[in-house]
This record gives C-alpha cells, structure tokens and sequence, in this order.
C-alpha cells in the first residue's frame, strides 16, 4: 500500500519556460516532488508490462486511485493551463485540455534489438506531454528534431537516434535532472537520449530510466 502523501510537492518548486526546438517552449519544474526516491522506489515496484505502442521498454500504472497523485495531477494541470498553454497559444492554435493521465516508463530495449519505427524520434498523441525524470544515475534527457527531407532512409540507422542523421536533426535538448519535470508540446518530433554503457548492460534492469509520464488532452 502507498504511503498516502508520497506524491506530495516540494516547497521548494522552481518553475520556468524557457524556448527550445526552433523557440517552441518547454515548462520546466525542478525539486517536484518532496520525496523523490519514495516515489522512484514505489514506482519500481509495480508491475511494468510491454505496452501496445513501439515504446522501447515497459510502462506501468497505479492499480489503485491515490489522493496524493490525484492532488499533485490537479496542480499540474492548473499550472499547465494557466501559465504554459498560453505561451503555446501564441505560436500554434493548441485544443482545450480536458484530462491528465499518468503512468511510469522504463526503457530497457537493447539497441540491437530496437524496431525501425523505435530508431527514430515519434511525435505523441497528445498535445501537451510531460516527463518527470526519476534517475540519479546518468540516463539522459529528451532529445528534439526537425525534419530533413521528405524522403527517410528505410531502414533507419541502428541503435537509438541521439545525433543528426536519418533525414533528422537534432534541435534542442532537455537537461534530465533528478526530480525535474519538464512539460514540452507533443507534436515535435523527439526521442529519448538513450546512450552509454548501462543500456547494453544489466544496468538497464539493475537501475533502469524511469520516468513519470503525463498525458494532457
């Protein structure tokens, strides 16, 4: 059973926009939560099956309603609306959000074995999407492209896509501090940056990335 205020915010939020990827903003949040290794070590702990989408590794939800993620959800999607979706506004006609959901990410797929549709940057199906960064160890940040091109090379280049190539380049990056969380709109083309030692290793079970995602619609 969850500790009932383990998603509890800190007192100590930084918050700020900042352009990246051609000026397009990024929302940027840092010392989130109040208990950052709790909710690592929490989330570790469910049960994280492969999804449905070309997601390179595993993805988890709560299986049972928190009041303190429900609080921590609420708070975001007011800061998002209010401070975030207006700056948007101003470059691209953005929907009204209605709903925020959330679940945990690990990426555990050897580059190796990665599909062609998982060596290159996706757009989301959302159009607001949010990252907390859950890792003390190195395992990077969130990479953003632009498109070269009209014509992809089929098949992509192996391994994960951390530099210019493919008809892609590389636009901008977010810092992947512990216990950041970092809200970017979804339709730019972007990817993990998954590089190092750790993925080719048992690294990537032993201490993987994870991460919190939050779908805005």
């Amino acid at each position: 059973m969850l500790d009932s205020a383990l998603f509890e915010l800190s007192s100590n939020l930084n918050i700020r926009i900042e352009p990246i990827a051609d000026g397009l903003p990024v929302m940027l949040i840092d010392d989130v939560y109040a208990r950052p290794d709790e909710v690592r070590a929490a989330a570790l702990r469910l049960n994280f099956v492969a999804p449905s989408d070309p997601y390179p590794g595993r993805i988890a939800k709560l299986a049972e309603p928190d009041g303190s993620l429900e609080a921590f959800l609420d708070c975001v999607f007011v800061m998002v609306r209010r401070d975030y979706l207006p700056r948007l506004d101003a470059l691209r006609r953005m929907p009204f959000l209605s709903r925020l959901h959330t679940d945990f990410a690990i990426v555990d797929r050897h580059p190796e074995e990665l599909t062609n549709q998982q060596r290159i940057p996706h757009t989301d199906p959302v159009p607001i999407f949010g990252l907390v960064y859950l890792n003390r160890e190195e395992r990077g940040g969130t990479l953003f492209f632009r498109r070269r091109g009209d014509q992809l090379p089929t098949p992509a280049s192996p391994g994960y896509l951390t530099e210019s190539r493919d008809g892609f380049e590389l636009a901008g990056r977010i810092e992947p501090h512990f216990n950041r969380l970092a809200i970017y709109p979804g339709f730019i083309p972007h990817s993990g940056e998954i590089a190092g030692d750790w993925i080719r290793s048992r690294e990537r079970h032993l201490s993987p990335r994870l991460t919190q995602r939050l779908m805005f619609g």
